[in-house]
């Protein structure tokens, strides 16, 4: 299943029909944020095989479904796959390290909730905790404290 609309998406339709997997790929277009928690979970892993990314909150809801992700070594994305149970990143943006990711997930694929209280480490209560702690640790080499 390929989810979302961009500029590759006639060259990946095209390929799809070259290689005779047509049938078997789903281009499903954009798709509601109220839905996209059943595509993650229907899912065995996720990609994101970006060129640039921000924070991919994406990795994080799918994780959060108890789906591991396979991601391109860009930008947040290493930030926020740190452990085997999570997924993988893959340092060469190819089609043969992606696959070679997957492969290694689909060997021995995490348990979803695995994945899922890896994710819960990302929430806004962990992340607010450890910009606290960092913010303690600052003003204490500083001599001050915490208000």
């Amino acid at each position: 299943m390929i989810a979302g609309k961009g500029p590759e998406e006639a060259a990946l339709r095209q390929l799809a029909k070259d290689l005779n997997v047509a049938d078997h790929v789903h281009f499903l277009g954009l798709i509601p944020h109220a839905q996209l928690s059943a595509i993650y979970s229907a899912a065995d892993v996720f990609v994101l095989a970006s060129s640039r990314e921000g924070w991919p909150n994406v990795l994080l809801e799918s994780m959060a479904c108890g789906t591991p992700v396979v991601a391109t070594a860009v930008n947040g994305s290493p930030e926020v796959v740190q452990s085997p149970v999570a997924g993988r990143i893959v340092p060469q943006r190819t089609g043969e390290a992606l696959a070679a990711a997957i492969e290694d997930i689909l060997k021995a694929p995490p348990s979803p909730a695995h994945v899922r209280g890896y994710a819960e480490g990302f929430s806004w209560e962990e992340t607010s905790r450890g910009q606290m702690d960092l913010f303690t640790g600052i003003l204490a080499k500083k001599g001050r404290t915490s208000a």
